[in-house]
């Protein structure tokens, strides 16, 4: 075995891999010559051997070559996101069928820094990778994003699964195509054991060890009960984990990403489950980003309302503070918050929000129209206590009706309205 395999061996066996099952069996299923496998067990229990596991290799192709360099089209900078997803990989760009979550978050920083990016498009194609690495990549893009106050989505064309779910997840938006699938919230590690060959080639390795599980899933035993239940707890473990992830960025709950029991979904299906939020053919998705990227700011000029109150649908109407030549200009990230963190956002958090991230204006003309607009108000809990009492009070004295079978027809019917309006008077009155 060659030192390069030897690396993918030690990066590929016996450690958990956030792969779409299908890709994981043609997965090593082409390494199965190389690393000297002969059989090939699924989660089913079906055993693929010799010839097959050659065809299952064989037929899973990359539809398209992604290995494109950064572009910027109509103020979208378009990231690559293709192949296999590795931690630590080491180069920017995707690489010999790979890419390095490194290179991920390289790129969307140097989109963010980038003065003609509007809009970041992540540009999924990938079944998945390894876990090391990934979770802390889709927190970090997340919060880049969100920090530089850029609009990140993603389009799954053709797959985002598993690892690439991950990624995709961070996105304030997801696109898919109507062949792409989306999903694979699970874990799938793998076992190598050459105990057999070598039993039956007469040779012997004895493992010298200090530590009852400093050789747990070595390669030269099968693995014992013990040690494989606690290979499926720590996979347990990060699916959960997994679910958390997702369900923090998709606004999903925790349960409904656990019961999609790792399936994938196709197009429609994949928005109906909630991981996507749009179909699209997959050469419209950078002008359908594009478009909403340059639509005009909401305009707030030209509402009324009064200095007292401001209705629940109406603006404020504050002319936007001109800055001088000289001033220097502040960035749109400082712009948001220094909305959001002003004095006059508290209790007017939904208009802050709306001013920071829907409209373009200066922090100075934002908080002046948030001091003008009124705070919200929790119910006055003294007052409902004092109405309540005046209520028991009323009570009391009037004391519960007589009610008999006789009808006084004499009775004016508004004499008792006139009473019940008299003590709903009595009781509201402050």
């Amino acid at each position: 075995m060659s030192a390069n395999l030897k690396h993918i061996a030690s990066r590929a066996l016996d450690k958990p891999l956030l792969l779409d099952p299908g890709y994981a069996r043609t997965f090593f299923s082409a390494l199965s010559t190389r690393l000297g496998v002969t059989q090939l067990v699924d989660a089913q229990g079906e055993v693929m051997t010799g010839e097959k596991m050659h065809i299952e290799a064989s037929s899973f192709m990359n539809s398209r070559d992604r290995q494109r360099p950064y572009q910027v089209i109509e103020g979208v900078a378009l990231v690559p996101v293709s192949g296999t997803l590795v931690h630590k990989f080491g180069h920017v760009q995707p690489y010999s069928g790979m890419t390095g979550y490194d290179g991920v978050i390289a790129r969307v920083q140097a989109a963010i820094d980038d003065s003609e990016v509007k809009g970041i498009l992540l540009d999924m194609d990938t079944p998945g990778g390894e876990v090391a690495g990934c979770f802390d990549a889709a927190q970090t893009i997340r919060v880049l994003a969100q920090d530089s106050g850029k609009p990140l989505w993603a389009v799954a064309d053709d797959m985002a699964c598993s690892a690439g779910m991950a990624i995709a997840s961070a996105a304030d938006r997801r696109l898919i195509t109507q062949s792409a699938v989306m999903g694979s919230v699970g874990v799938v590690m793998a076992h190598q054991s050459y105990e057999g060959l070598l039993k039956e080639n007469g040779v012997k390795v004895t493992l010298i060890h200090s530590g009852a599980h400093k050789v747990d899933g070595n390669p030269y035993e099968d693995l014992s009960a013990e040690v494989l239940a606690a290979f499926q707890e720590k996979s347990d473990s990060l699916r959960q984990e997994f679910a958390a992830l997702v369900s923090t960025h998709t606004g999903l709950s925790v349960e409904a990403v656990l019961a999609t029991e790792a399936k994938t979904y196709r197009g429609q299906e994949a928005i109906d489950v909630g991981f996507a939020d749009q179909l699209v053919n997959g050469n419209e998705a950078i002008a359908i980003f594009a478009d909403f990227l340059n639509q005009p700011k909401t305009n707030i000029s030209g509402v009324t309302m009064s200095a007292e109150k401001v209705t629940d649908n109406a603006v404020p109407t504050v002319p936007a503070a001109q800055p001088s030549a000289d001033a220097p200009q502040m960035s749109e990230k400082d712009r948001i918050k220094g909305i959001m963190k002003c004095e006059a956002a508290a209790g007017r958090e939904k208009l802050a929000e709306h001013f920071a991230y829907d409209t373009d204006m200066s922090v100075e003309a934002a908080q002046a129209a948030l001091a003008m607009a009124p705070q919200a108000q929790a119910p006055d809990a003294t007052s409902q206590q004092a109405h309540a009492e005046k209520l028991d009070q009323l009570m009391k004295q009037e004391g519960n009706p007589n009610i008999t079978d006789d009808v006084d027809e004499s009775a004016s019917a508004d004499d008792g309205v006139s009473k019940l309006t008299a003590a709903y008077a009595y009781t509201t009155a402050t």
